[in-house]
């Protein structure tokens, strides 16, 4: 029972990710400038970033169940707006609203998510796995949806997955919880107790800080740079969009039995350098098939960094709920600042350079972290 709950971010970002998609191709098929293209996803991220960082002052995780069922029932009703409203410049309305629910969601749930994990051992991964997985293949399914389908058809699923999503909470609260069982109990000697490590939440915020600005603007400037400079159909960027967070979920899933990864200065180096070959692939390649290949490595580095964000959050047993709060409020700022500074500076003829700039920030949240790694000195 407690694994089905991470249906719910799968779905309710199905919502989201398809209407930030639409909402961006609508504009780039209406030739606006790059900045305008930009300013859908900051209009999101503004009043996300807002209510997520009051999210940790204001939320008490006993009562997120309920401010969960608001949050569903509210993208139900954006969706309905979306569907009966959707002239060009009312979308910024529709934004602001989906960001409003979303950051009324992601937050509260990683705090109810947290009633039904024991301790500090390995029942945290587990949860970190599936919690970015989940969130991840929803933001495959989104544009996959809105690039497949009619938009009328989409919307439809949209408004119904709200409704479900709104009682399937009313539901769980409705069912008797059983207390938790303990990993440590269950694992014995295979359990890894991570109340021993330190806090590394800062590194956790810088290497998922940069990977949330460089994921903006390829969610962003990927559909400018591909509709305008490449050429690309609505049909070819959702399967792109889709592409890079199917393998975020993928990857996400795969760490389901992660040990201490984490803690290694050898693997955040792997993983740091893909995102780089990921986004210098974007810059330079032009072909649909080279972009599709750069889509798959970015979304396995996002899967990684994400996995990465969430846990040093999750795992403190004290501060939890501030540092998840932390997490989104940085999700949101990224939001803002990267696709505005990429809209602000590029034109379809000079569109790969922002991905080039982005490859040096991930080589900067590279060098932050092996440098905290190595003062740990109890990790290698």
């Amino acid at each position: 029972m407690k694994n089905l709950i991470y249906l719910f971010p799968l779905v309710m970002d199905i919502a989201v990710s398809g209407i930030l998609f639409i909402a961006a191709f609508r504009f780039s098929e209406a030739q606006v400038p790059a900045w305008m293209v930009g300013s859908t996803m900051a209009v999101w991220a503004l009043i996300y970033t807002a209510l997520a960082f009051a999210g940790g002052c204001f939320i008490k995780p006993e009562k997120s169940h309920r401010i969960l069922i608001g949050s569903s029932i509210g993208i139900a009703l954006v969706s309905l707006g979306l569907l009966i409203f959707d002239g060009l410049y009312t979308q910024f309305l529709w934004l602001i609203l989906t960001g409003s629910c979303g950051a009324l969601f992601f937050t509260p749930f990683q705090m109810y998510m947290k009633r039904y994990i024991a301790d500090n051992r390995s029942g945290i991964v587990r949860s970190t796995a599936l919690y970015p997985g989940s969130w991840s293949l929803g933001f495959a399914l989104g544009p996959l949806l809105f690039g497949l389908v009619s938009v009328k058809s989409a919307f439809v699923c949209c408004i119904a997955a709200g409704l479900l999503m709104a009682l399937g909470f009313i539901l769980l609260e409705l069912v008797p919880k059983s207390a938790p069982k303990n990993d440590a109990a269950v694992e014995g000697k295979n359990s890894t107790d991570y109340s021993r490590f330190p806090d590394m939440v800062l590194m956790g915020y810088l290497v998922g800080g940069m990977g949330c600005l460089v994921i903006a603007l390829i969610r962003t400037m990927g559909p400018f740079r591909g509709v305008q400079a490449l050429g690309f159909t609505k049909d070819q960027m959702g399967i792109i969009m889709c592409l890079v967070s199917f393998f975020q979920s993928f990857a996400g899933y795969m760490l389901f039995f992660s040990r201490e990864w984490m803690y290694k200065r050898l693997n955040g180096l792997l993983l740091n350098m893909l995102g780089i070959a990921a986004l210098l692939g974007f810059a330079f390649c032009s072909s649909f098939a080279g972009f599709a290949v750069s889509a798959v490595l970015f979304g396995i580095y996002a899967g990684c960094f994400f996995f990465f964000f969430v846990f040093h959050s999750l795992v403190h047993p004290t501060k939890s709920h501030r540092y998840v709060a932390g997490n989104e409020t940085i999700v949101g700022a990224t939001g803002i600042v990267g696709p505005l500074l990429g809209g602000a500076f590029i034109t379809p003829a000079s569109s790969h350079w922002i991905f080039i700039a982005g490859a040096v920030l991930v080589f900067a949240a590279l060098a932050g972290q092996q440098l905290m790694l190595a003062r740990a000195r109890c990790f290698k």
